[in-house]
């Protein structure tokens, strides 16, 4: 009897985590909208200090409302940070976009220039974007190994 009970929790545990990566395939929107995200960060120092702490307000503002739309769209919210293989590219992306800031940073703080910024933060747009998928890519297989 416990044979048969294991192999049913078993079978159980993959058919929950078969329904999860199909539902973790998220629409294009939800990998533009971090992408923004993350350049709305790098870009921030180009801006004065008003403006910035704004862009910040948004940005910090916007993330209840993605982790809502998630949940509504899928039934849950999976933290980027999960452990795993994912946990690799969200620290990849992580150590990358942070580069970026860093460097949009002195950019703006010490060397006064506020174009450099706005060029890195749309380069983080795209790091964003393609971090977001690729990190979707790895849950799913993940899920449905």
């Amino acid at each position: 009897m416990e044979k048969i009970e294991a192999l049913s929790a078993l079978d159980a545990k993959r058919h929950a985590e078969a329904q999860m990566a199909r539902a973790a395939n998220c629409p294009p929107w939800r990998h533009a909208v971090f992408g923004l995200l993350m350049g709305g960060l790098v870009a921030s120092p180009a801006f004065e200090i008003k403006i910035r702490f704004a862009v910040l307000a948004v940005l910090l503002g916007c993330i209840p409302l993605i982790m809502h739309s998630d949940r509504k769209r899928m039934g849950m919210f999976v933290n980027g940070y999960r452990r795993g293989k994912t946990r690799l590219v969200a620290l990849g992306v992580l150590i990358v976009e942070l580069a970026l800031y860093f460097g949009s940073v002195r950019f703006a703080l010490s060397l006064n220039d506020r174009t450099t910024p706005l060029l890195l933060g749309l380069a983080a747009i795209v790091i964003g974007i393609g971090g977001s998928l690729i990190w979707q890519r790895v849950f799913v297989r993940e899920l449905s190994a």
